[in-house]
């Protein structure tokens, strides 16, 4: 393979595409694990409260409980994974990860609608992940995230293979994973009352209202801070010389 065929647009629509593939797939791996799950523990629903159990003050966790972590935990490094086979430097190997997560999630609650027509709504309440503490929010923010995720990723990955070098300094990389880990802590926001810890408070277990105050900020930042470089002065972007050819 030459050097111009390695850069050329149509390389990157192939990877692209194959990533996309992967994560459609993979959604659908993640609905089916659900259903499964839905099946055991809520007779094929879900609704809140989740079940939980307490001892002495500590949590009583069920023995799939931890199975369930090392699942969520292994998702995300195959995610990962997809993002370091896809991308040729660093910031392309984010940016597929970006992608195989956006397009990942999307289509999990899409999988999950046709096998089992929920969520009934995209402000429908969803248990999200384990670790570190229960995530929990309305289906229209994690479908937020991925959909940024999705469309920064790519234009990124398209802008560099059109001839600019992108590159984030540190204070880009700074702005955006401050923005996740708030992102993060507006998931597990309510975590003491989703796992009705006994600290003498009465908890339902039921969501409270959403945590918008936390999430909206983060979530505007990080999208304007991920924009492609030719829309703001933070990033430099400069014209790559063309390949020779042979």
């Amino acid at each position: 393979m030459n050097a111009a065929a390695v850069h050329s647009p149509r390389d990157a629509r192939r990877r692209w595409i194959w990533v996309v593939v992967f994560a459609m797939a993979f959604a659908y791996v993640e609905s089916a694990v659900v259903v499964y799950l839905r099946k055991i523990y809520f007779d094929g629903s879900f609704d809140f409260p989740i079940a939980t159990l307490w001892k002495d003050g500590r949590r009583v966790l069920d023995p799939l409980i931890p199975v369930e972590m090392g699942r969520e935990a292994a998702t995300l490094v195959m995610l990962a994974a997809a993002g370091m086979l896809a991308g040729r430097n660093g910031l392309q190997r984010f940016s597929f990860f970006m992608i195989a997560f956006g397009v990942w999630d999307i289509f999990y609650y899409l999988w999950l609608k046709v096998i089992l027509g929920w969520p009934g709504s995209l402000m429908t309440w969803d248990l999200l992940f384990y670790i570190p503490l229960p995530w929990v929010g309305p289906v229209i923010a994690p479908v937020l995230i991925a959909a940024t995720m999705t469309a920064a990723g790519t234009s990124l990955i398209f802008l560099e293979d059109k001839g600019y070098r992108v590159r984030w300094r540190r204070v880009d990389w700074f702005i955006e994973l401050g923005c996740a880990a708030v992102l993060i802590v507006s998931f597990c926001w309510d975590w003491r009352n989703i796992l009705r810890v006994p600290d003498g408070t009465a908890y339902s277990g039921i969501p409270n209202p959403f945590a918008w105050w936390l999430f909206l900020p983060a979530y505007l930042i990080a999208a304007l801070s991920s924009g492609p470089p030719s829309t703001g002065p933070r990033r430099t972007t400069q014209p790559r010389e063309a390949c020779p050819r042979p």
